[in-house]
């Protein structure tokens, strides 16, 4: 990964500052996701590589199509 720095409220840095460590990694990775979704919008071959990416990254944590699936059905 590589740090970018954007500019953001007050309010909100404060509210990143006090935040746990895991919730501001879950709130990076959720970011990362909706940067690449802005930027990849006019590509998109670019888009279905970063698709790909995330789908492989998701794999390798563990989320598995048939976990997948199970964690839908409960919903239901």
């Amino acid at each position: 990964m590589d740090r970018i720095v954007i500019e953001v409220s007050e309010e909100t840095a404060k509210k990143w500052r006090l935040s746990s460590p895991e919730k501001r990694e879950r709130i990076s990775q959720r970011m990362n996701i909706r940067l690449n979704q802005e930027l990849l919008k006019d590509s998109p071959d670019d888009f279905k590589k970063f698709l790909d990416e995330i789908g492989k990254t998701i794999e390798e944590s563990g989320l598995t199509e048939k976990i997948l699936q199970e964690i839908l059905a409960e919903n239901d």
